[in-house]
Order: structure tokens, then C-alpha cells, then sequence
């Protein structure tokens, strides 16, 4: 069998059950009252004054100072150190470009020599164009 689920019947408001209301408390504070609310910042006074956190911070600015520029000058000393020893080898470097150019002029020449022997009156290394100054040949194979 169902079971039937029952629901609750509405009574009907009457004189007497209006009269016997039951009668509700309200809560209250306890005797005495509530103790009160801390709210103010209770900061303790301890610590480093204003005057040691200054010294200190001016300590710590001071040494990574002294550290960066001290930085500085090392960077600034190998720059010089570099450049020193590419000017010391530059002299060398100059000789052996100096001495493969010569080379290439002497195997140029040698094929311009061949090239042109049935030309006559053809000079070899001559400049094509009567320049003042002298200009560096920019078909150089290298």
C-alpha cells in the first residue's frame, strides 16, 4: 500500500488562541556589558630608530656603489687591455694582408700578361684611368 503523505490542517484563528500568544524574550547584553572592542593598532615599539635604518640603508647604497663603480673601472681596464693588444697585433695582421694583396697582383699581372700578349703596345699593370691619387684594385679573389 501508498503511503500517503499528510498534510498539516490549517486551524482557524480564534479569540483564545489570539489571547494566549505565546510571549517571546528578546536577548539582550549580559549583566555588566559587553567588554570592549579592541580596535586601535597596538604596534609594539621595538625595533631599529629611524636614524639606525637610515645609517643602515646608507651602508648597503654606499657598498653596492663602491662595488658597481669598482665594476666600472675593471670593465674599463680590459676594454683598454683589448684594444692595446689588437693594436699591437695590427702591424702583423697589415703585413700578411699586405704580403697575400702583392701576391695577387703578381698572379693578376701574369694572367693579364697572357691575356693580352697578342695586343700590341699593351702594357702591363699600366692604369686604365690617369688618376692623381691611387686607388686600390676592388677585384682582388679573396
Amino acid at each position: 500500500m501508498l503511503a500517503v503523505a499528510r498534510l498539516p490542517v490549517r486551524r482557524a484563528l480564534t479569540r483564545r488562541s489570539l489571547a494566549t500568544k505565546p510571549v517571546y524574550i528578546q536577548d539582550g547584553p549580559p549583566p555588566g556589558g559587553y567588554p570592549a572592542i579592541k580596535y586601535k593598532k597596538n604596534i609594539p615599539d621595538k625595533g631599529p630608530s629611524n636614524v639606525a635604518m637610515l645609517a643602515g640603508f646608507g651602508a648597503f647604497l654606499s657598498y653596492g656603489w663602491y662595488f658597481t663603480i669598482d665594476s666600472i673601472h675593471m670593465r674599463n681596464r680590459l676594454k683598454i687591455e683589448s684594444y692595446d693588444t689588437r693594436m699591437s697585433l695590427l702591424p702583423f695582421l697589415q703585413a700578411e694582408e699586405d704580403q697575400r694583396y702583392v701576391e695577387v697582383l703578381a698572379i693578376q699581372a701574369s694572367k693579364e700578361a697572357a691575356l693580352m700578349a697578342d695586343v700590341p703596345g699593351w702594357e702591363v699593370n699600366k692604369p686604365t684611368f690617369d688618376t692623381i691619387e691611387w686607388v686600390r684594385p676592388k677585384s682582388l679573389p679573396y
